[in-house]
């Protein structure tokens, strides 16, 4: 067994570093974007504190872990 996959910490940390950096220009585009054209949104839509947004997107990139597994993780034997 690989040690990574024994360790899932790792890739949750990993993938907490790769939101961050993704949530830096979405929470500058939405706060800029959404009050002009998503304006029939409630307000607390319209600007999103950065943590929110970088907890949506690591809560999306887990749930995508979770229910679509990709098919380079799925062990198979050939023989």
């Amino acid at each position: 067994m690989n040690a990574l996959n024994a360790i899932p910490i790792v890739g949750w940390l990993i993938a907490a570093v790769l939101c961050l950096f993704v949530a830096i220009p979405v929470y500058f585009l939405w706060n800029w974007l959404a009050p002009t054209y998503f304006y029939q949104l409630p307000s607390v839509y319209l600007s999103l504190p950065f943590w929110h947004v970088f907890g949506l997107l690591w809560l999306i990139s887990s749930l995508r872990g979770l229910l679509l597994p990709s098919v380079s993780s799925s062990s198979s034997s050939k023989e």
